[in-house]
């Protein structure tokens, strides 16, 4: 709840808990199992994928978010580990749970819509706390990994003929 209600004492727990990773893996797979469920009636594999894609995308990601805010935008006051981003941008997806109400027409889609903008400022909130920063530059980290992993994404999937993703 902490995560949610965007407490800072919350979110400075888990940066320095480091039993909680594996807590923070637990949730992302929990929102990617909703997320999964939400979306049953567009096919039943969202069940299996989406906790495995939830959980390499919060890997990836993670690790361009410590790459950007720590090597090319650290503030002076930047001092982390891929850990403490790890479990706080884990714990930031606490919202996606609420996508489990997917399913529903309408509700579902209001829902939805609700939970990726509130996921989104957990997340700058997760970077800020992970990565000592400010809001700014949390929102800016956020903005370059983003980039940088579809950039990546995208050379290893011509590399090797895929789409490695997809905007839909």
């Amino acid at each position: 709840m902490g995560v949610l209600q965007l407490d800072d004492a919350t979110y400075e727990s888990i940066e320095h808990d480091t039993n909680a990773t594996t807590q923070a893996a637990i949730v992302v797979a929990v929102a990617g199992l909703a997320g999964g469920i939400g979306a049953i009636r567009d096919s039943g594999w969202g069940l299996i994928a989406s906790p495995i894609g939830a959980l390499i995308g919060w890997a990836v990601a993670s690790f361009f978010i410590y790459f950007v805010g720590t090597r090319l935008i650290p503030s002076a006051q930047t001092e982390a580990d891929l850990g403490q981003v790890l479990r706080l941008y884990g714990y930031a997806s606490v919202p996606g749970i609420a996508n489990v109400l997917g399913f529903i027409p309408v509700v579902g889609g209001i829902v939805g819509i609700i939970a990726a903008i509130w996921g989104i400022v957990c997340a700058v909130k997760a970077i800020k706390h992970a990565l000592e920063m400010s809001t700014g530059r949390a929102i800016a980290t956020g903005i370059l990994a983003a980039i940088v992993a579809g950039l990546v994404l995208a050379i290893i999937g011509a590399i090797f003929g895929v789409t490695l993703f997809a905007f839909s």
